[in-house]
């Protein structure tokens, strides 16, 4: 399989829960064709759930992701149902689309 690049963002992740392609990022063409998000954190941690419903909570709730680490999400769905808040101060994340087809 060969994935195309997609489209690209930056999120500070703050004290308040932060999902992935927000702004809108993706046009609604390229959400369709979207296959996995690569997630890396730049600066410093972030709390992170992926269930779509449980809220990511500092120092308690979630799953740590620490800085300079990459992580990859797999699936649409799964990127939909991404929630982040820092940890303990701002973070930056930089995310990366592929998918099939509009390359």
């Amino acid at each position: 399989m060969i994935a195309n690049h997609l489209g690209r963002e930056q999120i500070t992740v703050s004290n308040a829960v932060k999902t992935l392609n927000a702004t809108p990022t993706l046009s609604a063409t390229a959400k369709t064709a979207v296959l996995y998000a690569d997630i890396q954190v730049q600066a410093n941690q972030i709390r992170a759930t992926i269930d779509g419903s449980t809220a990511p909570v500092a120092s308690t709730t979630g799953m740590l992701l620490s800085p300079n680490s990459s992580y990859r999400i797999w699936g649409l769905s799964n990127i939909e149902n991404f929630k982040m808040i820092r940890e303990s101060a701002d973070a930056l994340i930089v995310v990366n689309y592929w998918g099939e087809g509009l390359g």
